[in-house]
């Protein structure tokens, strides 16, 4: 039986594989490809009036080997900030 947890990991991978592998690299995704995932599953980070932010900016802060994509390490990153501020702002309702 796979837990909550191990779902959660196995939804990260399948969200991730879904568009890097529509744009034929399963192991990064490109600009575009990183705002198709934006706009398909977390459409709020790019409406949001308090931060302003477009994909570009998104890859800029965590292209750490600067190759403009975002490999699945960048994107562990990424998920990471993302559930961090997700767990700030649920201390604040």
């Amino acid at each position: 039986m796979v837990t909550q947890f191990e779902a959660s990991i196995n939804c990260i991978v399948d969200v991730f594989h879904n568009v890097s592998l529509q744009a034929g690299h399963p192991h990064a995704l490109s600009r575009k490809g990183l705002e198709t995932l934006i706009k398909k599953e977390v459409p709020e980070l790019l409406t949001d009036p308090k931060n302003p932010k477009t994909a570009e900016d998104f890859m800029k802060e965590v292209d750490s080997n600067k190759d403009g994509m975002m490999n699945f390490e960048e994107f562990l990153f990424w998920i990471t900030r993302l559930a961090v501020d997700a767990h700030d702002a649920s201390h604040k309702e």
